[in-house]
């Protein structure tokens, strides 16, 4: 199959016109766009148990070349995968995510320099399997894959530069792991060694397939990144105990260094002429005649750096052994050990640190900001704000809580022409300022004015402390009832000592009654009285007539009232006599 499926690349990508060029700048998709790139699809199939891509048509369908970004999150099928390259900003993602029947490819042409001799690439798999879940089961060459090929400018595969699987039955394929029907790999770094090709014209192709019977779903995400060829010295000094780390090229499946060590990367005791060695193997490759070998010899290093520092007021910078507190220019010369001599010239700056204290009141119930923080109840606060320079403002709040708790009579009555002492209470007691909205008071500046409305009204106090922080608001509704006198609907005199006798109620601007008739239904007077007070109950009629008890029913009545100011006042109406 592999072979058949190269020559069908092959094919596609030397027969074709239009063959895209990238270089390092966009290798990886950095831009956010697929430019230098040929994104290209169309039809997978098998035949003579082979896989066949046909019908390979220029541009993309589906979103089946999707270029991903950071904001795109994790893989939906996959969450545990993200959908861009650790430390890219954007991938692609090749493939269809839904079926199978289709195959996604992308495909440049790449110039080696002495600069890219490694090409380093970073992918993602997520394949669905067939026949775990009793659905058809395919053959190997019929299922999901996925591969990295890159060929010379005469079309020749280079040694050692494949990536290339495709699954088999139902067992997980080695580097795989398996989730319901679906095998994926994780994120990994593959790297492929270019240092026999500087100069020449190379051409990377990367395709994901689902399966060739349509139903299972192919795809993966691709990075890369163009590096050199080398080992690289960590850091240019070594650590307090004089060891340095020495670090070969990510991305390769083994690593063999000549100290016995495998790990990409090693620690090391520096001494001037050590020589190192590192073999590697490419991964997905156990041929050790495609292992790149790699040498490095420690010399000694003169290093020199020129710092420009910002610190804080109150704040110290260590250059080497020394503390610096003050702003100015610094020279100093470090000598690690003998493989490194380091020279440090440091522009030290120290910023001010601004402090503020401020006093502030607030009302019971309000809050106040400083920074991004919140205050509503007394004490004092310290807030470190952030400025421009870095250096935090320190601001100390002192904050008081002004409470002022104001009470009043809700509701008062009053009958005409009489007046009522309003007395709101205050506490704790102080100089407030007190306001009345109404004008009919004896004053509206004090804290109890008399209230004498001719007419039911709602009076509004506004209580304010002596610094006019706070200020607390009440409301008092006088009722108003109109001078005369109030005359019973009915009344019941069968010695139950309840509502015996029929008498009118006055209030204090009544004078006298100065009459009251009362008529039977014939209209007959039965009762009269004159000149007495009301609200006297003596006065009133016990429902006899000459000394015998009238029947229950309805009796007419006439009231003539004098008020207190001289005028009068006459009612009319019935009462209910009840037996």
């Amino acid at each position: 199959m592999k072979h058949f499926l190269r020559s069908i690349l092959i094919f596609c990508l030397f027969l074709k016109a239009a063959h895209a060029q990238v270089d390092c700048s966009n290798v990886g998709f950095e831009q956010g766009n697929a430019n230098g790139w040929k994104l290209t699809y169309g039809a997978v199939t098998d035949a003579n148990q082979e896989t066949v891509f046909q019908n390979e048509q220029n541009g993309t369908q589906n979103s089946e070349h999707y270029i991903t970004s950071l904001t795109d999150g994790n893989d939906p099928k996959i969450p545990s995968i993200p959908m861009v390259a650790p430390g890219s900003t954007h991938s692609i993602r090749i493939g269809n995510v839904t079926e199978g029947g289709h195959f996604s490819r992308i495909h440049t042409e790449y110039t080696v320099t002495a600069d890219n001799t490694l090409f380093q690439y970073k992918f993602a798999v997520i394949l669905q399997n067939t026949g775990a879940d009793g659905r058809a089961n395919h053959e190997p060459f019929q299922k999901p894959g996925f591969n990295i090929l890159i060929f010379d400018s005469n079309g020749e595969e280079l040694p050692c530069s494949s990536y290339d699987i495709q699954l088999e039955g139902a067992n997980t394929v080695e580097g795989f792991q398996a989730s319901g029907d679906i095998q994926y790999r994780n994120w990994t770094v593959g790297a492929i060694d270019l240092r026999n090709f500087v100069g020449k014209k190379l051409t990377i192709v990367v395709t994901a397939h689902g399966c060739t019977r349509m139903r299972h779903f192919g795809y993966a995400y691709f990075d890369a990144e163009c590096l050199k060829s080398e080992i690289r010295q960590v850091a240019d000094c070594p650590d307090a105990d004089g060891y340095i780390t020495l670090a070969a090229p990510e991305g390769f499946g083994k690593y063999s260094w000549n100290n016995g060590e495998t790990s990409q990367q090693i620690h090391i005791k520096a001494n001037i002429g050590d020589k190192f060695h590192v073999e590697m193997v490419p991964r997905g490759s156990l041929d050790e005649s495609c292992a790149l070998g790699l040498d490095f010899t420690i010399g000694f290093k003169k290093k020199t750096a020129v710092l420009a520092q910002a610190i804080c007021d109150g704040d110290a910078f260590a250059l080497g052994d020394t503390l610096l507190k003050t702003s100015g220019i610094y020279v100093r010369n470090v000598s690690k050990s003998n493989v490194c001599d380091s020279t440090v010239t440091l522009t030290l700056t120290v910023n001010p640190v601004g402090k503020f204290t401020q006093n502030l009141r607030i009302c019971e119930g309000e809050s106040v900001k400083v920074g991004d923080s919140t205050y509503t109840e007394a004490g004092t606060y310290i807030q470190h704000i952030q400025q421009m320079t870095g250096c935090d403002s320190v601001v100390t709040t002192v904050l008081e809580v002004v409470k002022i708790d104001l009470s009043v009579t809700p509701t008062l009555s009053i009958t005409q022409g009489d007046s009522v002492h309003v007395e709101p209470l205050v506490e704790p007691a102080a100089s407030y300022t007190y306001h009345w909205n109404q004008a009919d008071l004896s004053c509206t500046d004090c804290p109890d004015p008399w209230a004498s409305p001719q007419q039911s009204t709602l009076y509004q106090l506004e209580v304010t402390d002596p610094d006019k922080v706070c200020t607390r608001q009440a409301r008092v509704q006088v009722y108003v009832k109109p001078c005369g006198i109030e005359v019973p609907d009915a009344f019941s005199p069968n010695n139950d000592q309840l509502n015996e006798v029929f008498y009118v109620y006055g209030n204090p601007c009544v004078k006298l009654v100065r009459e009251m008739f009362i008529y039977n239904r014939w209209g007959e007077v039965i009762y009269r009285k004159s000149n007495f007070a009301a609200s006297d109950p003596s006065a009133g009629w016990d429902g006899s007539y000459h000394g015998e008890k009238t029947a229950p029913g309805i009796y007419p009545y006439k009231i003539r009232v004098e008020l207190t100011n001289g005028k009068f006042l006459s009612y009319k109406g019935v009462v209910n006599l009840l037996r």
